[in-house]
């Protein structure tokens, strides 16, 4: 289950997290519960905090990198 409302969130709240860029936003839901400096920080006090109900855990960045791969692809033949 890909946590769609936990994403909404941080692109509602980014302009307000990014005096904190390059930190890590722990998101549950429709609320931002903290900023930690790092992702293992974040991470803990999320299962801490949420157990195991869907959270998100991203790093706070003005620019986002973009991430991409291919699915599908032939072998290579040489």
């Amino acid at each position: 289950m890909a946590p769609e409302r936990e994403i909404t969130t941080y692109g509602r709240e980014l302009p307000n997290l990014l005096q904190h860029e390059g930190k890590f936003a722990l998101i549950h839901g429709q609320e931002v519960a903290g900023v930690y400096a790092s992702y293992e920080d974040a991470l803990k006090v999320g299962y801490e905090k949420f157990g195991l109900e869907p959270f998100l855990v991203k790093r706070i960045q003005a620019v986002e990198q973009v991430q991409f791969f291919a699915r599908d692809l032939d072998p290579c033949r040489t």
